[in-house]
């Protein structure tokens, strides 16, 4: 017989946190709204709105991971040894070599066609590739173990 989980209990931070969090993400919005609006000053108003839209969310989801979240989430002991965990730093060490290898090519297949490219286009797919590489791997690495 398998023993029960023991009940989880909700944690709730106190209210003055959640005010906190709601100032912090208010005045942070402020000031790259007002950063946005001053650097583009022929439309101030609307630079600053799009500005504002852009930073809410970050915003406040930084004041709530700042105020709030340290008195509501529960931290695993042994987070760091579940299977998702695992199967990510999997996923991650095989996508490093096929950067290796996709590098590797690139760079021979440049040298000898001599193709000329910027390096911030080739920065930007390799880290297109590697995203795309370790989240297939990651997905095939679930799939089979499931």
């Amino acid at each position: 017989m398998v023993p029960a989980d023991p009940p989880r209990q909700v944690r709730r931070a106190p209210a003055s946190y959640y005010i906190l969090a709601v100032v912090f993400g208010v005045i942070a919005t402020s000031i790259v709204a007002a950063i946005v609006g001053v650097t583009n000053q022929p439309d101030f108003w609307l630079a600053f709105g799009i500005g504002a839209l852009c930073a809410a969310y970050p915003a406040f989801a930084l004041g709530h991971k700042l105020f709030v979240s340290r008195n509501t989430i529960v931290v695993d002991a042994h987070g760091e040894q579940s299977v998702e965990v695992q199967w990510m730093l999997r996923a991650g060490a095989e996508t490093f070599l096929d950067l290796l290898v996709a590098m590797t090519l690139g760079a021979a297949v440049l040298l000898i066609t001599r193709f000329e490219l910027q390096a911030a286009v080739a920065l930007l797919g390799l880290l297109a590739l590697a995203v795309a590489d370790v989240g297939a791997r990651y997905l095939v690495i679930r799939a089979r173990a499931s």
